[in-house]
């Protein structure tokens, strides 16, 4: 009896765990097949998936190839594009409370600022519509994109101004900005030193000038884009400066590392990362879909918390989301455009991803997708 008993307490005491293991097997099955659809639906030569649970890498699958002899693997390096925004607000977030910067600095005072924003205002790109050259400014204002019309009161998505902060980084160190595109890129230095080695990201490039990481620089996978017969295109290779807006080359083991490190509170204490991920207000005090790095938006019911990457012309593409309730983060690298859905300039709204609302119905509403 007694033998009995104990074996039904443990049935009693572990059912529960055991049901959620294999909830989560079922769904991780179903979700790596849409993956495999939804790869070859969109043109991904490579794919490279991750999911964190609990601050877990719990989930890893690679799909394709890196280039045209290597097959992808979890640890093959990716141009991250715009993730790289996520490791910008962090790093200024630190260097803000450690008192080496003041988000309220103008960028109207780093130089070059008259030409640069005199030629981005006179250009038919978006994000120097209504983008005021004699209305200061601030680093805080830029990191929010509320950069155009009035600064500080609305939202519009404004990568250009991102690649601003390289040069205010340069300007506040009093380096010359002509060594940042040679390779001495101050910016660079300081997410390796405030993020990268402290997240334990070992093939993470800040910039591809980091001579003491040639391995990830040469393993990165090739991109790719899809030409007018349908056939994939090697694209050029991403510039290899850190600006601000991009610049970053990772694995999704990295950055799930980095997740698990930011969750941990190993990257930045409570408040700081309470920060991190509090959007911006607009004038009447309703919340922007933009925080420090990171697009912030509800989705039924679900705090949602992402950025996505995409780079034509390199020919990458990239989706980092946050569930930070259900303590569940899903990370893709492509090497392809396929990741790209063309989020709203002035909006939030991951959910038109097919790759997100296949992760988010499995895992977060658990329903399989397209079902009743």
């Amino acid at each position: 009896m007694r033998i009995t008993f104990l074996a039904l307490f443990a049935l009693i005491l572990f059912a529960p765990l055991a049901a959620r293991g294999e909830s989560f097997e079922s769904h991780a099955r179903g979700f790596e097949a849409s993956l495999e659809q939804l790869r070859n639906e969109h043109r991904l030569p490579g794919l490279s998936a991750a999911i964190v649970k609990d601050r877990e890498l719990v989930w890893k699958r690679a799909y394709g190839v890196a280039n045209d002899e290597v097959p992808v693997t979890t640890d093959t390096p990716f141009w991250i594009a715009s993730v790289t925004k996520p490791f910008m607000g962090l790093l200024f977030l630190r260097l803000a409370e450690d008192g080496v910067i003041d988000l309220q600095d103008r960028i109207n005072e780093v130089e070059g600022w008259d030409g640069f924003c005199g030629w981005l205002t006179q250009s038919p790109l978006p994000f120097g519509r209504d983008l005021r050259c004699d209305a200061p400014i601030t680093i805080d204002q830029i990191l929010h994109h509320t950069v155009n019309g009035e600064p500080g009161t609305r939202f519009l998505y404004n990568p250009f101004m991102y690649s601003r902060l390289s040069r205010y980084i340069a300007h506040k160190y009093g380096q010359p900005v002509e060594a940042i595109d040679r390779g001495h890129n101050q910016m660079a230095r300081l997410l390796d030193t405030h993020v990268l080695e402290p997240a334990g990201m070992r093939r993470t490039m800040a910039s591809q000038w980091d001579r003491a990481k040639m391995d990830v620089f040469f393993d990165m996978a090739q991109g790719y884009g899809v030409g007018e017969d349908g056939d994939l295109i090697a694209r050029r290779r991403p510039g290899r400066h850190l600006a601000g807006g991009a610049g970053v080359v990772s694995t999704v083991e990295d950055l799930a590392r980095f997740d698990i490190a930011l969750d941990s509170g190993e990257l930045g204490s409570p408040a700081l990362r309470a920060k991190l991920f509090t959007p911006a207000k607009a004038e009447d005090g309703s919340a922007l879909p933009y925080a420090y790095g990171w697009y912030v938006q509800d989705y039924r019911g679900e705090k949602l918390v992402w950025h996505a990457g995409w780079d034509e012309e390199a020919g990458f593409s990239a989706l980092y989301l946050k569930v930070p309730a259900r303590g569940l983060t899903l990370i893709l690298l492509a090497n392809g455009e396929g990741l790209h859905w063309g989020n709203p300039l002035d909006a939030a709204a991951v959910e038109r991803s097919p790759f997100a609302q296949a992760f988010l119905e499995r895992f977060v509403f658990d329903r399989h997708p397209g079902a009743d």
